[in-house]
């Protein structure tokens, strides 16, 4: 039996060998045709993007066995996986894999629902174009395959561009990512296809094309964020994918770009949720100080080797808080958010306390809480915090938070006033605490992390914090907060196993995963994850009772006082006393709201035309990023992302072009609404602080 497969091995090699020689011999009699159009794609290159052009030059593939199917198609074969790229019809092959891909579409997806008894003006309107799309949907038949028009496209795998050309020649999309790891095959496709008509279609405005090239799949995924950016976020949730092909490397690009989707379609904030910002943090400025980087010269060494734990309120807390209690004095505590009040019932105090978001609800908590208890804690947050935080710590601190409104005006005015202080914006501090957490981490320099109770997530709805929190009363949900209705997704546990976690965890554990791999690159850098909830990818699982602490004693206070003199200083001058009309400019943001309001007439009538209009209207946001009015853009930018998805959404889901584009006009209306609107809520933007409510004060067991 052996010998006879070994026999068909070689006859299948010697098969292929006598393919190879006439693919071969194909190959060298069309040498200068094959030459002469990798010589016009790489003059084409050179022009349109050099940077391409030079990483070919003198690039020399690994994959020598390249040849020609009868056909005049090239393939190759490929050594990794012992088999040829494609079939002997080449293009016959890719026109079977792009018919299969346009007529049961891969696409991502994003459901908005309405939001009831909320107070947000942008809820409000957000309800309003919800309730447009509940009614022009009356009597629409549902989009099956690829529209003709489509807002973007990624394509995981360039292979020789023969699917590139068949996709392009059927549909006409605007923005266009390309993928593809292996760079010899991008190298084949200048001889195989050509290059002009494609580049040339996204020589115009509106159109753009983004090549991602022999990057790894996490590299995609941080740069296509980048790019989405820029491009508008708007149309990441209505994006079609297309897998040219398989391999090891593709796949892997589809599953991270997969997991890491919720930072495509998440945080992209609002308007009342930065005028709240606003007035919040020009009021807090006098009660606390605001962090700044003097370099990490700044800082004693021994600072940055003291063991830190993160401690999160999540129900692996209860696990281990004894060996909280039995290290207590060898490290540094800080606490997330409720989990201070987790810590008072269980005679734990911390070291520091953080806190993330800005609703008055997030300092109820404190009324728990004795200030004898508060006053030995250092509170740190962010400056679109609510300002009762500040007062209830007697020293605090906060950093700039990035994309927030408060920030660009902060720093605007303080440059402008001659202030060069290097002030902190805290990079991947969003959504939770913990992340804010893992950013002052960042920031101090600590080397030596141990996550606790940082869950993300739980193994059954019913114990999803710990029993010792004020979610829960006699060993029942205290009827603050309950997740048995949440939408949930699975994910892998840290110690083997399953774990789900809602739309916010997930994103948290992304964004604990993105920092986390910037921390890896530190010289002596590590971190632990004791909590038996959500795996973090860079953080190595350890059991609790593996845990071995043998660092002598510390004294907290001294390392804290060390910190607050190394990188925290007060608050710029220039602000203080300031009224947030003062910093607006009204008149500019009215202009820019007018100018939002114009274009959808009668003459569009295509899903392109509205397409390119949205798009036109957020390049007039985003160019704003860049100017004195970086303001206007943070204040803009999250409700006119919803907006214009919502539009986008309803423009895709159906089959009549004509009559979607004429009845998704009625969600534009309260857009433009919301537009008019928001002058007169920014003239009053001082009074923005968040009033709250007494929902924590009535259910929450602090």
């Amino acid at each position: 039996m052996q010998n006879e497969e070994n026999l068909s091995s070689l006859d299948q090699a010697e098969a292929f060998a006598s393919l190879f020689e006439r693919g071969a011999a194909r190959l060298r009699e069309h040498d200068q045709e094959l030459t002469d159009r990798y010589l016009r794609n790489m003059a084409l290159f050179s022009e349109v993007m050099p940077h391409i052009y030079e990483s070919f030059q003198h690039y020399q593939p690994k994959k020598r066995h390249i040849y020609m199917e009868e056909s005049g198609e090239l393939n190759l074969y490929r050594e990794d996986v012992g088999v040829p790229l494609f079939s002997d019809t080449p293009k016959q092959q890719a026109a079977k894999k792009v018919t299969r891909a346009l007529t049961a579409p891969n696409k991502t997806v994003l459901n908005l629902e309405r939001t009831d008894n909320h107070p947000s003006r942008h809820v409000y309107y957000s309800n309003k174009m919800l309730d447009q799309v509940a009614q022009q949907s009356k009597g629409l038949v549902p989009q099956e395959g690829w529209p003709e028009f489509v807002g973007s496209t990624i394509l995981f795998g360039i292979e020789f561009g023969y699917q590139l050309e068949m996709i392009l020649a059927q549909r006409d999309i605007k923005h266009l990512y390309l993928y593809e790891c292996d760079l010899d095959f991008f190298y084949y496709s200048l001889f195989a296809i050509e290059w002009q008509s494609i580049l040339e279609k996204y020589n115009q405005d509106g159109r753009t094309i983004h090549f991602f090239l022999g990057v790894s799949p996490e590299e995609f995924t941080e740069k296509y964020l980048r790019q989405l950016e820029e491009n508008g976020y708007f149309l990441a949730p209505e994006t079609y994918l297309h897998v040219a092909y398989g391999s090891p490397e593709n796949d892997l690009a589809v599953e991270y770009f997969k997991k890491h989707y919720a930072r495509q379609v998440m945080g992209w904030g609002f308007f009342d949720d930065a005028l709240i910002g606003i007035a919040q943090g020009l009021k807090s400025l006098s009660k606390t100080k605001v962090a700044h980087f003097q370099g990490r010269d700044a800082l004693p060494k021994w600072v940055t080797n003291v063991p830190v734990f993160i401690l999160g309120n999540g129900p692996s807390l209860d696990q281990g808080i004894e060996l909280i209690k039995e290290v207590r004095d060898q490290v540094l505590l800080i606490c997330c958010g409720s989990t201070i009040n987790t810590l008072k019932k269980l005679g734990v105090t911390p070291d520091i306390h953080v806190d993330i978001e800005r609703l008055k609800q997030t300092v109820d908590k404190f009324l728990f809480l004795d200030q004898d208890y508060l006053d030995k804690i250092w509170g740190l947050s962010v400056n679109v915090m609510h300002p009762g935080l500040f007062d209830c710590f007697k020293r605090s601190g906060m950093a700039m938070k990035p994309g927030e409104a408060i920030t660009s005006l902060m720093l605007n005015q303080a440059r402008s006033h001659g202030d060069d202080k290097e002030y902190v914006q805290l990079n991947y501090c969003n959504p939770v605490v913990a992340n804010l957490a893992l950013s002052y981490v960042h920031l101090f320099g600590f080397n030596n992390v141990y996550y606790l109770g940082v869950d993300n997530g739980f193994k059954d709805k019913g114990s999803h914090h710990s029993v010792h929190s004020g979610y829960y009363k006699d060993g029942k949900e205290s009827g603050f907060q309950t997740f048995k209705e949440a939408k949930l997704v699975e994910r892998e546990g840290n110690f083997g196993g399953k774990i789900h976690a809602t739309g916010i965890m997930d994103t948290s554990r992304v964004q604990l995963e993105a920092l986390t791999r910037q921390l890896n690159k530190r010289r002596g850098y590590a971190s632990f994850n004791l909590s038996d909830g959500a795996k973090i990818e860079g953080v190595t699982p350890l059991r609790i009772e593996d845990v071995l602490i043998m660092d002598p004693k510390i004294d907290q206070g001294k390392v804290i006082d060390i910190l607050e003199n190394v990188f925290f200083t007060d608050a710029p001058a220039s602000l203080l006393d300031q009224s947030a009309n003062a910093l607006i400019s009204v008149d500019d943001f009215q202009k820019i709201s007018r100018t939002l309001q114009q274009g959808w007439d009668e003459t569009i009538t295509t899903r392109e035309q509205v397409c390119d209009l949205l798009w036109s209207h957020h390049r007039q946001i985003y160019f704003l990023k860049g100017s004195i009015h970086r303001h206007i853009y943070d204040l803009l930018i999250g409700s006119f992302t919803y907006s214009a998805f919502l539009i986008v959404q309803f423009l895709f889901k159906y089959q009549d072009e004509a009559e979607t584009v004429a009845r998704a006009h009625h969600l534009f209306i309260p857009w433009c609404e919301f537009l008019e609107e928001m002058p007169s809520m920014l003239q009053q933007a001082s009074e923005y602080v968040d009033q709250g409510n007494d929902h924590l004060i009535t259910f929450y067991n602090g």
